[in-house]
């Protein structure tokens, strides 16, 4: 997917030679442009809020404010910018966490590149994307335990044949 203007990504990691190494992978990209990068939370939603990007890629265990604090920030205050998660863990109550921060989007760090774009470019245009271990672990989730009852509607007027069935 070619988008008409490049994407505005931020990089949020507390780890120099990960930004770093995110910043080389998006300047290779010709339709993603690297408008900042922060090392703690706090940081991050400063950035954000002044460099107004598209898309913002964010490690959680962060110092200061974490990814999951900054992310429940920026879908606030900055409803127009997407974010995606970008962890070395893949344990069941950060992604949750990260989904009901509002992230759009969960990857682990060995995510190959081509991912790592693909997610992107598709929560740029409004997708949801989630990497094959965390789509699954998302699965089993929703289908063995209960998330949050209070999030979740019951339904409760069915009508008779919907009774039935």
């Amino acid at each position: 997917m070619k988008t008409a203007t490049p994407i505005r990504i931020v990089v949020a990691e507390d780890h120099e030679i990960f930004r770093d190494g995110f910043a080389g992978l998006l300047k290779k990209q010709k339709d993603i442009i690297l408008v900042g990068q922060a090392e703690d939370g706090k940081q991050l939603i400063s950035v954000a809020e002044e460099t107004q990007p598209d898309v913002i890629l964010t490690d959680i265990k962060m110092p200061v404010i974490d990814g999951i604090e900054a992310t429940k920030y920026i879908t606030e205050h900055l409803p127009r910018i997407k974010v995606i998660a970008l962890s070395m863990f893949n344990d069941d109550h950060y992604v949750l966490d990260m989904v009901a921060a509002g992230a759009r989007g969960y990857l682990v760090k060995n995510a190959h590149k081509i991912q790592i774009i693909e997610a992107i470019k598709a929560v740029y245009i409004g997708e949801f994307y989630y990497c094959k271990e965390t789509s699954a672990k998302l699965t089993h989730l929703l289908a063995y335990k209960n998330i949050d009852d209070k999030k979740i509607a019951p339904v409760t007027n069915f009508n008779t044949q919907e009774r039935e069935v």
